[in-house]
């Protein structure tokens, strides 16, 4: 009876084809996801350092700038030229300080190319029927900015405004194929954002990047965590104690 109670309990692997599939086809994907974001995390890290560097660069005009290249996010530049008053773009959906509106989108045409410059935010108004006010003097001036390479697609919420005598048009993200369609001439591939001393820019809230990498490394170890929880429930059901 002594070695009965001193007896330790025997488990054995029990194969559960259903319990041995789910965690076969999840636990990698967790997994991945995890360093998916650790990657995200880096990339944000990269991209900040970036910002913080061009801030402190000497501006460049718009000239010099070489338009196929793939580094150009957060170029300090110059250009001189006029707005086109006629042919502005409200960004739906942006939002200040808990506050909902557009963000002016107005093009910029200089012996160099068309610009597309965003001015800034302001406010929705009391009805989205109303739209505000964008206007701006179309006189010979000097602006400078940054230029802004997104890095993802935005979210959309509603298809594009389609009355072509409409003007300004509100629209859900930067398109620049309809962008072109709509007002064209030669735009250049890249949003360029007005710094808050620049001619012509409205209320500034620029953000270097959209998610911070604090962000990212939580959503991983959330993600980390999730699969270890598999992995533990997977051996729990799958070990049986035995019976001796």
């Amino acid at each position: 009876m002594r070695d009965r109670v001193n007896k330790k309990p025997q488990y054995k692997f029990k194969f559960d084809w259903r319990m041995s599939l789910f965690t076969l086809v999840f636990l990698p994907l967790l997994i991945s996801l995890g360093f998916l974001q650790l990657q995200r995390e880096q990339q944000k890290i990269a991209a900040e350092n970036v910002y913080e560097q061009r801030q402190l660069a000497p501006v460049v005009d718009v000239a010099t700038i070489d338009w196929n290249t793939n580094d150009l996010n957060w170029v300090y530049v110059r250009a001189s030229g006029h707005f086109n008053n006629e042919r502005q773009l409200l960004l739906d959906n942006r939002i200040n300080k808990s506050v909902v509106g557009y963000e002016v989108l107005t093009p910029f045409h200089t012996n160099h190319g068309t610009l597309l410059i965003n001015r800034g935010w302001i406010p929705q108004g009391a009805s989205r029927n109303v739209l505000p006010t964008v206007d701006i003097s179309e006189d010979v001036m000097i602006i400078t900015g940054h230029i802004y390479v997104p890095d993802g697609s935005l979210m959309v919420l509603g298809e594009e405004e389609s009355d072509s005598n409409s003007w300004p048009k509100v629209v859900q993200k930067v398109d620049f194929q309809y962008i072109k369609d709509v007002i064209g001439g030669d735009i250049r591939p890249h949003l360029i954002r007005l710094d808050e001393k620049s001619a012509g820019v409205l209320q500034t809230n620029w953000s270097a990047i959209n998610m911070r990498p604090e962000v990212h490394l939580a959503y991983a170890v959330q993600w980390f965590i999730m699969a270890l929880v598999l992995t533990v429930l997977y051996l729990l059901f799958s070990f049986k104690k035995t019976e001796t």
